[in-house]
C-alpha cells in the first residue's frame, strides 16, 4: 500500500501543486473533484464485475484504488484539460492521455500490482480512460458555458 500511496497519490499531488496550480489555479478544484467521483464510480464497477484488482489485496477490494482515485486519476484529468487550453486540440489530447494512462497501467499489469479478471483486457482498459476523458472535456465545455472557467 505504500507503493500505491507514495506512486498514485503524493507524487501526482506534488507534481500537481507545483506546477499545474501555479499555472490555473482553477483546473485541480473544478476538474480534479469531478474526475474525482468518476474515477469511484468506475473502480467500483470493475471491483464488483471482477474485472480487475488492485495490490495489496485486501478483502476490501476499492481500497487499494484510493490513492488513484484521490491522486493521480485527478490530476490526469486536470492536466488534459490544462493540455486542451494550451493546444485548442480536445480530441488529440483525450486520444493522447487515454493511451498514456494505459500505458501506466499496463506497467501495473505487468509488475503484478493489477490483475485483470472476467475477460478485461488492454483495450477495454483504454475504453475505460477515454470514455470518462470525454465526459470531463463534456464538463469542462459545460464550465466554459457557464463562464465559470476560461
Amino acid at each position: 500500500m505504500i507503493f500505491n500511496i507514495l506512486i498514485a497519490f503524493i507524487l501526482p499531488w506534488i507534481v500537481g501543486i507545483l506546477h499545474l496550480y501555479k499555472k490555473d489555479r482553477t483546473i485541480i478544484p473544478l476538474i480534479g473533484t469531478f474526475f474525482c467521483v468518476i474515477a469511484f464510480v468506475v473502480n467500483e464497477f470493475g471491483f464488483y464485475y471482477e474485472f480487475w484488482r488492485i495490490a495489496p489485496f485486501f478483502n476490501q477490494k476499492t481500497l487499494s484504488a484510493l490513492p488513484f482515485n484521490l491522486g493521480l486519476y485527478p490530476i490526469l484529468a486536470s492536466y488534459l484539460i490544462f493540455f486542451i487550453k494550451k493546444t485548442k486540440r480536445p480530441y488529440l489530447m483525450i486520444f493522447s492521455i487515454s493511451l498514456f494512462t494505459t500505458f501506466l497501467e499496463m506497467t501495473l499489469v505487468l509488475s503484478g500490482k493489477v490483475v485483470y479478471g472476467n475477460g478485461w483486457n488492454t483495450i477495454w482498459t483504454f475504453f475505460s480512460y477515454i470514455i470518462p476523458y470525454i465526459w470531463v472535456y463534456w464538463y469542462y465545455l459545460h464550465l466554459k458555458k457557464l463562464q465559470i472557467m476560461n
